[in-house]
C-alpha cells in the first residue's frame, strides 16, 4: 500500500508541475481567476501532494495541516527584504519563493490545500490504494 500511494503522488506531482507552471508562463490560455489565483492553488497541491509522498500513512488531515503551514511560511518569508534574500528571489529558485507578500495567496493556499486532502481522501478510498 505504501509503495502504491507513493507512486499515486510522484504521478501527481508529474501532473501538477507542469499545470501551475503553465498559469504563470502561458496565462493566455486560461480564464481570468485560474491566471491570477491558480499558481498559488497549484503550489499548495504540489506541497500537499509532495508531503504525502513522504509520508504516505500518515492522516490526510496532518499531511493537509502540515503543507498549508509550509505554504504560509514561503509566503511570510517573503516579508524580509534583505538585499541577499530579494537576490536569491531574482533567481530561477526564486518561483518557489515568490515575491511580495499577499493575504489572497493565503487564501489560495487554503484553497489549494483543501483540494488536495479531498483529492487524496477520495483516491486513497479506492480498493486499489487500500491493499
Amino acid at each position: 500500500m505504501k509503495v502504491k500511494r507513493r507512486w499515486l503522488y510522484f504521478i501527481l506531482i508529474l501532473l501538477n508541475i507542469p499545470l501551475g507552471l503553465a498559469t504563470r508562463w502561458a496565462p493566455q490560455y486560461f480564464p481570468t481567476i485560474i491566471r491570477v489565483y491558480g499558481g498559488d492553488v497549484f503550489s499548495a497541491t504540489c506541497i500537499f501532494f509532495g508531503i504525502r509522498f513522504l509520508y504516505p500513512l500518515k492522516a490526510v488531515s496532518k499531511v493537509a495541516l502540515i503543507s498549508f503551514l509550509v505554504c504560509i511560511a514561503i509566503e511570510v518569508q517573503q516579508l524580509y527584504q534583505a538585499e541577499w534574500a530579494v537576490r536569491l528571489r531574482n533567481t530561477p529558485l526564486g518561483i518557489l519563493l515568490g515575491h511580495g507578500f499577499l493575504w489572497s495567496d493565503c487564501v489560495c493556499y487554503a484553497v489549494g490545500t483543501l483540494m488536495a486532502a479531498a483529492l487524496a481522501f477520495l483516491l486513497e478510498r479506492t480498493s486499489y490504494f487500500r491493499s
